[in-house]
């Protein structure tokens, strides 16, 4: 399947409403986002930042629906969800990321996982509130890109974003799955670190993160780094499958 990371909307717009919305659902905090018309604008291909909203894709759904109104939609655009409730957005008070893979810390490390040199989970902190930014790239068993994150922009294939993929959200605390794919990523903020698990793909291979260690095709990798905090390092875990 091929996807268009950044959809049919300008990079520049999209960048501009997750800003204005926090990089949250402007109803309920999610940091996964869709962009959507408030009113269907004349010209498909015209994009008008004041009649656009970021929600995320099950608020998306309910949009499509026709279950909120213009005018309530205006007014989350106004007063998003994560600017009148702070401290539910996905984010660090510190500058400083701490994200806990397997048995091991990483300090200052955006590219979390790769495989074979390829990024399959990076996090990056946006400067100005501490809010932490996804990119995930989602691969099925065949190795079909089937899903993207890319500074929290989803973009999934259009009828099976909300039938397969089950996003959930509650503050600090992400879950992204795909039972049919048997897909997995989860985040979520401890004590002011962040803690990731999941079951991924890429090129065949399986990776699985859990508390406890860091799986490639039923071999565990990197445990000799247990117990370890590593700081600054340009990635934290590249497997190799070769």
């Amino acid at each position: 399947m091929s996807l268009d990371i950044q959809g049919s909307i300008p990079a520049p717009i999209q960048k501009q409403l997750k800003k204005e919305a926090v990089f949250g659902c402007a109803i309920c905090g999610c940091p996964l986002l869709n962009y959507i018309h408030i009113i269907p604008p004349f010209d498909k291909n015209a994009f008008l930042p004041e009649n656009m909203a970021a929600i995320c894709p099950n608020c998306k759904s309910r949009f499509d629906r026709h279950e909120f109104s213009e005018s309530y939609l205006r007014d989350v655009k106004k007063n998003p969800h994560n600017r009148m409730r702070e401290k539910d957005a996905f984010s660090l008070e510190s500058g400083e990321m701490v994200i806990n893979l397997g048995k091991m810390k990483y300090i200052n490390t955006p590219r979390v996982l790769a495989v074979n040199d390829f990024d399959i989970i990076t996090l990056k902190q946006e400067n100005e509130r501490k809010l932490i930014l996804l990119d995930i790239n989602f691969f099925d068993k065949l190795n079909n890109l089937v899903a993207i994150v890319s500074e929290n922009s989803w973009v999934a294939e259009e009828q099976a974003s909300t039938s397969v993929w089950e996003i959930n959200y509650k503050p600090k605390h992400l879950v992204i799955r795909n039972n049919q794919n048997e897909l997995l990523f989860e985040a979520r903020i401890e004590y002011q670190e962040v803690f990731i698990r999941g079951v991924m793909y890429y090129s065949g291979s399986t990776v699985k993160v859990t508390d406890n260690g860091i799986w490639v095709d039923e071999r565990e990798i990197a445990s000799d780094l247990n117990g370890c905090v590593l700081k600054n390092y340009d990635i934290a875990i590249n497997a190799q499958t070769f």
